[in-house]
């Protein structure tokens, strides 16, 4: 009978572990159900020491108690430690009366008790301080997500006002130096845009309405190369970078831009060349043919655009590699 019990018991407690610990491992189970499951492990421990009489069972036990109080904390600790107390009491008294003890036994109780006090105290407040600590570090590495996450904002609001005119909100060399690799190895209109006598402007009018000329252009060129990408290349000059456009599309575009600065009042001049760059340095030699274009029209006949085709044996001017070197900082 007690062996069956003992085999209940026992099996009991390995089906409740067993079934639990890969819940646990997920999700920490409620208090009730640890001292449950704390409690019944104490009790199989109990029911085995006594009934295969183990020797020296009370180190067991201690384990047992510090390991229920380390991880299911305060109240299963209490718990096993109550059932400890109560099975040193069962087993040292006279005739199993929990009452009646000789001298010895009772000495071994009390050194039994102070152990099972010293052992649950212990441990109680280890594991307080254990979790304490726990909740502090996830504390701080909540803290510290929440603020990489700040940063990270920060750093591509950075990012952005890095990369645009703060003017026309076009993007600018930099954001244009940032884009190089991109265009490599695809069919592109490399497109310069330089307004006509802006600086005549800008001395009779004032700054302020020549920054609202610039600003217009800005407005004009975003709406009218939805699909390209355009920059503020230098004071009154603009880039624009056209991917994988047809001569159609093109045209649309530069009529549209001419149409609505013309109703402003704004003239400008264009150079443009299409091809495809091989490589950087042949997209270096693009913008400064698309450039040279530019200055051409210029020389010729303002307010107007021209252009070509890519050559990919052009070599630049001294002249057009000078003025690339002052806008985009680098050595050609």
């Amino acid at each position: 009978m007690v062996d069956g019990l003992v085999v209940i018991i026992v099996v009991a407690t390995c089906s409740i572990f067993g079934g639990r610990c890969p819940k646990m491992l997920k999700k920490k189970p409620s208090a009730l159900a640890q001292t449950v499951i704390f409690t019944v492990f104490m009790l199989a421990l109990i029911i085995f020491v006594y009934h295969f009489n183990i020797p020296n069972p009370n180190m067991i036990l201690i384990a047992a108690l510090v390991l229920s109080t380390s991880i299911g904390g305060t109240i299963p600790g209490l718990v096993c430690a109550i059932l400890m107390f109560g099975y040193s009491l069962f087993f040292f008294s006279t005739d199993h009366s929990f009452f009646n003890f000789t001298d010895v036994n009772l000495k071994k109780i009390v050194v039994i008790t102070l152990g099972i006090v010293i052992n649950f105290l212990s441990v109680a407040v280890l594991k307080k301080n254990r979790d304490r600590a726990g909740s502090q570090l996830q504390e701080t590495n909540e803290e510290l997500q929440k603020t990489n996450e700040e940063l990270k904002k920060v750093n591509e609001l950075l990012k952005s006002v890095a990369s645009k005119d703060s003017l026309t909100n076009l993007r600018n060399r930099y954001s244009l130096r940032q884009d190089f690799e991109m265009y490599v190895g695809i069919p592109l209109y490399m497109t310069f845009l330089d307004l006509d006598n802006f600086k005549e402007i800008n001395d009779t009018k004032g700054h302020m309405h020549g920054d609202a000329i610039l600003t217009t252009v800005g407005k004009v060129l975003t709406e009218s190369f939805r699909t390209s990408n355009c920059y503020r290349y230098g004071g009154d000059e603009f880039l624009i970078v056209t991917e994988n456009g047809n001569e159609d599309e093109f045209q649309a575009s530069y009529e549209n831009t001419k149409k609505h600065l013309d109703a402003a009042g704004i003239q400008f001049s264009g150079g443009y060349v299409y091809g495809v760059a091989e490589s950087v340095q042949e997209l270096r030699n693009m913008i400064m043919q698309a450039d040279e274009m530019l200055y051409m029209v210029k020389k010729d006949a303002k307010n107007r655009m021209n252009g070509k085709a890519f050559e990919h044996n052009y070599t630049p001017s001294q002249e057009t590699i000078e003025h690339y070197k002052r806008h985009q900082g680098e050595r050609a």
